[in-house]
C-alpha cells in the first residue's frame, strides 16, 4: 500500500447531463429520509476508500448535491435513481445513484477533545488483511477523518472524538521523522500466522513473524529478500506498546538481494 493511508471520499461521476431530477420526484425509484454521521469510516470498494456513515452503516456511494462537512449530524431527504436507464453499469460503478432533495437538519455533533499519538509505521490489522495505524500504542482499525498519514513519521494530533468512537482531526501539533540505525534484514517469501493471539498473517523478518510494515518496501510475490534498512523505535519516549506492536519499525533503503523461490 502507498504511504498515504487516507484516500479522499470517492464520489462516482453519476450526474446525467441536462436532467434535473429534483424537479421531477416521479423520476426516482425511491425517496427517503436518512441520517449521516459526523465522521468518515474506512471501507473497501475497488480499493481502500472512505465512506460516510448513513443510517448507522457504511455508505459506499456519493449523494449528488450534498456538501459533506465532518463534525455534524445530518438528516437528509434523498432520492434514489438508476443513472444507466436500466442498462448494465460500467465496471466498478454502482447500479444506483442518489441525489439530495432536502437538507432537513444539520447540527454540531457532541464530541470530546483527545490528544493522540500516532506511530511511524503501521501494523497488520485485526479486522482485515491490511495495515492499520498505531494510535496511542495500539493498532487502530479505523481512519481519522481529515488526517493524511505518511509512514515514517511520529505524530501528535489534537482531535475530536465522537460517539461512534471515531476521530476528526483538529490539528497536527507535532510531526517528527523517525530515525535510527542502518542494518541488514532478510524477508522470507511466505507469510505466516502472526502467533500473538490475534488474527492476521505476518511477513517473516530475520526468521520471525513481524506484524509491522517496512516503510517504502513493495515486495513481489514469491520473492525472498535481503534489504538494507533503517531501524527506528516505534516509541521514542520509551512508552510501552501493546503486544501486537513491535518495538521497532523499518524504513527500506536498498534491496541488496532478491530471489524468486519456486
Amino acid at each position: 500500500m502507498p504511504a498515504r493511508y487516507i484516500t479522499p471520499l470517492l464520489l462516482p461521476a453519476l450526474l446525467v447531463a441536462g436532467c434535473d431530477r429534483s424537479a421531477d420526484p416521479g423520476g426516482y425509484l425511491e425517496t427517503r429520509e436518512v441520517t449521516v454521521g459526523p465522521t468518515l469510516a474506512k471501507c473497501y470498494g475497488v480499493g481502500l476508500q472512505s465512506c460516510m456513515i448513513v443510517d448507522g452503516g457504511l455508505f459506499y456511494d456519493g449523494i449528488e448535491g450534498f456538501d459533506y462537512e465532518p463534525g455534524y449530524d445530518y438528516r437528509l431527504r434523498i432520492g434514489k435513481y438508476d443513472p444507466w436507464g436500466g442498462g448494465e453499469p460500467p465496471q466498478d460503478a454502482g447500479q444506483y445513484a442518489y441525489s439530495l432533495l432536502e437538507l432537513v437538519e444539520k447540527t454540531p455533533a457532541p464530541s470530546t477533545p483527545a490528544t493522540l499519538s500516532v506511530g511511524p509505521a503501521r501494523v497488520i490489522c485485526f479486522r482485515s488483511d491490511d495495515f492499520c495505524m498505531v494510535v496511542d500504542g495500539a493498532p487502530y482499525d479505523e481512519m481519522i477523518t481529515n488526517f493524511e498519514y505518511q509512514a515514517g513519521n511520529h505524530y501528535i494530533l489534537e482531535a475530536d472524538k465522537y460517539a461512534d468512537g471515531r476521530y476528526v482531526l483538529g490539528e497536527i501539533t507535532s510531526r517528527t521523522e523517525a530515525s535510527g540505525v542502518e542494518e541488514e534484514i532478510t524477508v522470507d517469501r511466505h507469510r505466516v500466522e502472526c502467533g500473538d493471539g490475534h488474527p492476521g498473517y505476518c511477513k517473516v523478518v530475520n526468521g520471525a513473524p513481524f506484524r509491522g510494515e517496512i516503510v517504502g518496501f513493495q515486495p513481489l510475490h514469491d520473492y525472498s529478500y535481503r534489504l538494507r534498512v533503517e531501524r527506528f523505535p516505534m516509541f521514542p519516549d520509551a512508552t510501552t506498546s501493546s503486544p501486537e506492536v513491535p518495538a521497532y519499525g523499518y524504513r527500506w533503503l536498498e534491496t541488496l538481494e532478491s530471489e524468486l523461490k519456486n
